[in-house]
């Protein structure tokens, strides 16, 4: 701040017009005095009145001052004429408005319009990044909405709006749409075998595949788990499907590293083609569904066009599935007890629980017509945890009541060995019936071991340790090796049928039942011929050192009266003295 400083120790003239120099540098109109002419001081600069007070003492005169000094550090200039010195014209100008009580409100207020400004720019801009943000998540869940978060495809809803275009353009073109779904094969198990992550990886890469195998304008989609659909528009000619699907097919079933293996997964393909095979994308589908169903029933890994006789095979299918739902709750499963006989003793070693259902609608089925059905409805497991408990129940009540040690074998479905809560149910079994577990033997294919798993044989090794049985099922026709039957706890062989069948006569078939009975014997397992129909086979196999056998040359699946009374005595086996004599 400028500070004057009058000086009062001086002669009266000189002060005089030091005072009239600092009135004037002041501004105020009434330090102006005509009588004094215009002494003007830089008063914030000490030593130009310094200057001035040494030469007036010296006896110059005041004007002489007024001219001569200039301010040592060159700021101030003189000015000519009336020997006014006019020093830092413009601050002094501005010295009244530099006042706190003044410049203080006007910072505040300059403060204050600056802060408003900077936050309505800020709220602006987070305005706009919201909207932004805004339209970016809607962007984002309307296409999650219409695609599959695994692997980008389409879903099963985008899919039929954009079927739905594809016969829209058909109609008015004249052209053709062929509808394909695509299911892979055996997936679980590479699921089972190499962890969910690895086949979220297989599945972004069949995707891939499929992608890279059809034309620009085609529409590939995920249908859920392991099912993908292929929509091929504007097809101009006959055959033109069949090519893009042997493509697929090819491209799908090329081997591919994961998990440090080489893994080949094969599809099975359904296709159905507007407007031969239906007029409707509801239609087409009925169509294309029914025709990958044959061609996985079929043999896998393979093509099939829709045909008239698979649209009856697939109500069927829908028919017994309700069936199926509504046996389950209304208890209409029967067991039946197959004998299987001593081969030595002609004795009854213990039966096969088989399932039976008689149904008012369709008569009596036959397992094969009916359990691959409950295999893919979901329904297999509880249809087997009915027939493990109830076998047990049935075949305990036998033993308590005619004090007879008889065992129980019962067939167990490779969806049930799968599942991670069967050997609890086989516990729960035992438990509820009171049936010891040396007493029961559980049956499984040839082909569970063949495709099989570490969870599948670690269920098999809980199932052992609580001392059940168990038995591989049509041994011999699962083309596998042998290296199973020595890291398995298996207690039992079965000879298949279909090698029992022509031991009547000189050939293959011996030899290889033979073989089967050898293999047991040096084993330490039991070995069982199934489908023994005729004395010739109970002769051969009796001869090669078979241990037991079942079939109709001794009784067919009876009910568990007549198992009673074949215990009892009261009813023999048939051909049992025949035999024996």
């Amino acid at each position: 701040m400028w500070h004057r400083k009058p000086v009062n120790s001086l002669e009266p003239a000189l002060c005089a017009d030091l005072v009239a120099g600092e009135r004037k540098l002041s501004r105020s109109p009434d330090d102006e005095s005509p009588e004094k002419p215009g002494l003007t001081a830089c008063v914030p600069c000490v030593s130009c009145h310094r200057k001035r007070i040494d030469r007036y003492c010296a006896g110059a005169s005041t004007q002489g001052i007024v001219r001569q000094t200039r301010c040592s550090s060159g700021v101030h200039r003189q000015r000519k004429g009336p020997q006014r010195l006019h020093c830092c014209f413009i601050l002094s100008f501005m010295q009244p408005l530099l006042s706190p009580l003044v410049w203080l409100p006007l910072l505040l207020a300059t403060a204050a319009v600056m802060l408003a400004g900077w936050l309505a720019g800020r709220l602006r801009r987070e305005r706009q990044e919201a909207r932004k943000q805004a339209t970016l998540a809607d962007a984002y869940i309307s296409h999650m909405a219409k695609h599959d978060a695994l692997t980008g495809l389409p879903n099963r809803s985008e899919l039929h709006e954009r079927c739905e275009v594809l016969l829209a353009e058909a109609r008015r073109r004249g052209s053709g749409v062929a509808l394909l779904l695509l299911d892979l094969d055996h997936f679980k198990h590479i699921n089972e075998t190499l962890g969910h992550p690895v086949g979220d990886d297989l599945l972004r890469t069949i995707a891939d595949r499929i992608r890279g195998a059809v034309r620009p304008r085609d529409v590939v989609a995920r249908m859920g788990g392991d099912e993908f659909a292929v929509a091929l528009g504007d097809l101009r000619f006959d055959g033109e499907a069949e090519l893009v699907a042997a493509k697929i097919l090819a491209r799908v079933s090329e081997d591919l590293p994961l998990a440090g293996e080489h893994v080949r997964v094969t599809p099975s393909l359904g296709m159905a083609i507007f407007p031969q095979d239906g007029n409707s994308l509801t239609d087409l589908m009925k169509s294309a569904d029914a025709a990958m169903y044959a061609a996985k029933h079929g043999g896998r890994a393979q093509l099939r066009r829709f045909a008239s006789e698979m649209a009856e095979a697939s109500r069927t299918r829908f028919t017994i599935e309700g069936l199926l739902r509504r046996a389950l709750a209304k208890g209409e499963f029967r067991l039946r007890y197959q004998p299987i006989v001593d081969v030595s003793r002609l004795a009854l070693l213990g039966v096969e629980a088989l399932i039976a259902w008689e149904t008012p609608e369709r008569g009596v089925m036959q397992p094969s017509e009916f359990i691959p059905i409950a295999e893919q409805c979901g329904l297999v497991s509880e249809l087997g945890e009915w027939v493990l408990g109830k076998a047990c129940q049935d075949i305990q009540s036998v033993r308590q009541e005619l004090g007879c040690d008889i065992d129980v074998a019962v067939n167990i479905s490779p969806l049930q060995l799968r599942q991670a809560s069967f050997p609890a149910a086989v516990a729960q079994a035992l438990r509820a019936s009171g049936l010891p577990a040396a007493s029961l033997t559980i049956e499984v294919t040839e082909g569970i071991l063949v495709d099989g798993s570490e969870t599948t044989v670690e269920t098999l090794r809980q199932v052992r340790q609580l001392g059940v049985g168990i038995s591989i099922d049509d041994f011999g026709t699962g083309y596998s090796g042998l290296g199973y039957l020595t890291r398995l706890p298996i207690s039992k062989l079965k000879i298949d049928k279909s090698f029992v069948d022509d031991l009547a006569v000189p050939g293959h078939d011996r030899a290889v039942a033979a073989a089967i009975v050898a293999l047991g014997r040096q084993l330490h397992l039991q070995v069982v011929a199934e489908g023994v129909e005729t004395k010739a086979q109970f002769d051969f196999l009796r001869a090669e050192g078979c241990d037991a056998v079942q079939g109709y040359l001794f009784s067919q699946p009876v009910g568990l009266d007549t198992l009673r009374q074949i215990l009892r005595g009261d009813s023999s086996l048939a051909n049992a003295d025949v035999l024996a004599a």
